[in-house]
């Protein structure tokens, strides 16, 4: 597959859907003081954080999918495109519940939750990008 015909919607969600992948054994929380040191990746950390990173990086492998023209993915109505944007924002939008579901544990939060957000917002820009210059809709916008 060539890369370089992938537009620039599609390599920034691809970008973000690896960094996502990568982010799951990052730590996402730290304690340390006292002598010790702990922390929790995306797994440790709750269904929030590894389902944002299982979805963000779903969404740009439905890119990916479709840019290598193996398989066309449709869920119903949707197109491939508008797949990816909604699996991009659900990303983003775990993310954040994950930051705020968190209470006092978000003093803790280390940067794996920082670069989950950044990665998520990526991948949800990257494939809306990609589905505007496809002239396609937003799912369920008039």
């Amino acid at each position: 597959m060539d890369f370089s015909k992938l537009s620039t919607g599609a390599k920034l969600a691809l970008i973000g859907g690896a960094v996502l992948i990568v982010d799951l054994f990052l730590p996402w929380y730290r304690v340390s003081g006292f002598g010790f040191s702990a922390n929790a990746n995306a797994f440790d950390a709750g269904f929030f954080a590894w389902a944002a990173c299982v979805l963000g990086a779903g969404g740009a492998a439905v890119l990916l999918l479709k840019a290598m023209g193996k398989k066309d993915v449709n869920a119903g109505q949707f197109k491939p495109e508008q797949l990816a944007v909604l699996l991009g924002a659900a990303s983003f939008v775990f993310v954040v519940l994950q930051y705020l579901t968190e209470g006092a544990a978000r003093e803790f939060a280390s940067f794996g939750l920082w670069i989950g957000l950044a990665a998520a917002a990526v991948v949800a820009y990257g494939s809306f990008v990609e589905m505007k210059s496809k002239g396609l809709k937003v799912p369920g916008m008039k």
